[in-house]
């Protein structure tokens, strides 16, 4: 299935990256609405004289600054470091080797496996990790290249700590080559905006940081892609999932599998359903509160959505953005079910 043209999310994220590195921006939206997916079709097609560090911590355990460090960093060329140690100063041969294995998108940095157990053991200023990607960032400037840092599932970083809270030392990062030095242009994707919220306060990023919203489908924009799809009863598919890009997926699978449309949609509103039963077991066994909690959801019967108001029902609207099953949007201060597949089941779960 091709990418679907979104001309205007495409038309915001390459305007960011066309002119000088200025602000952090955080790249938000529901989940499954297409985030990573419109990044790649953007990064593809950038000119040849942008380098891209897009860095993924999806499924990648990072617990420790020792994770951290892996998942930023490998080591692809043996003997590399009997090659460059000759050349006078290490600390410059390493840049310019950095500089030589570079593709247009990469998925980590390269550097010697000496470096690494550097940034490993920090041995002094130049076994930090963000002092050696300062450098690289200005070297690859000075070369005429225009770096592009990316950092997709940003919040599986939250409980990671070397010196300190590694976010802190990230963010640091981040602001000093946007907003401070011009270096790199700096993207954070992610669908979880509590952490958003988080992360905005306590590394005080205003008037350092915006967002960019990749949102579900509007109408006409889904209808065209349910076509790329070759789907027929677009009436009923919009009913029932809207323009949620993940599923439309889903039920594209569930059509090879010889589903009819009405029974590849009937199917996925029972594995929701059955994942809010799940959900709910597991709070009235865990928390004290959680008929508060759980009746908190009833809201979502009768509305779409609501306004945070951080006053009243904190803890629950918590406690549902967290499972994935409302969204909050920090822009708007608005919450809502995470697509009309999960709003249909929290009607359904809710008029048994």
């Amino acid at each position: 299935m091709a990418f679907y043209n979104r001309e205007g999310d495409i038309r915001r994220v390459r305007a960011v990256l066309s002119g000088e590195p200025n602000l952090v921006y955080f790249v938000y939206g529901p989940i499954n609405s297409g985030k990573t997916a419109l990044l790649m079709k953007v990064l593809e097609e950038l000119p040849e004289e942008y380098r891209v560090f897009y860095i993924n911590f999806r499924g990648i355990e990072t617990r420790r600054y020792e994770d951290f460090v892996r998942a930023m960093f490998t080591v692809r060329y043996e003997g590399v470091w009997e090659k460059i140690k000759g050349r006078g100063e290490i600390f410059e041969a390493v840049l310019k080797f950095g500089e030589e294995v570079l593709k247009k998108v990469n998925d980590k940095f390269i550097v010697p496996l000496e470096v690494v157990k550097a940034f490993l053991n920090r041995e002094g200023e130049k076994g930090d990790c963000f002092y050696y990607l300062e450098k690289l960032m200005n070297h690859l400037n000075s070369k005429g290249y225009r770096p592009v840092f990316i950092l997709d599932e940003l919040q599986m970083l939250k409980e990671v700590k070397g010196n300190g809270p590694v976010l802190h030392d990230l963010f640091n990062f981040l602001v000093r080559m946007t907003k401070e030095t011009h270096l790199c242009h700096s993207l954070c994707s992610t669908s979880d905006c509590l952490f958003i919220e988080d992360i905005y306060s306590n590394a005080r990023l205003e008037g350092r940081a915006k967002y960019i919203l990749v949102d579900d489908l509007d109408k006409d924009d889904a209808y065209n892609l349910y076509e790329g799809f070759g789907f027929e009863d677009k009436d009923l598919i919009w009913n029932w999932i809207g323009g949620k890009v993940g599923d439309m997926v889903r039920l594209y699978e569930e059509k090879k599998q010889g589903y009819n449309e009405e029974e590849g949609l009937r199917n996925m509103l029972k594995y929701e359903v059955g994942r809010l039963n799940w959900i709910e077991a597991k709070l009235f066994k865990e928390l004290e509160r959680a008929d508060k909690i759980w009746n908190f959801l009833k809201i979502f019967k009768e509305k779409e959505r609501i306004r945070f108001m951080a006053r009243d029902n904190l803890e629950e609207m918590i406690y549902w953005i967290q499972e994935n099953i409302l969204f909050y949007n920090p822009v708007e201060g608005t919450i809502c079910p995470q697509g009309r597949l999960i709003h249909r089941a929290i009607n359904k779960k809710f008029s048994e």
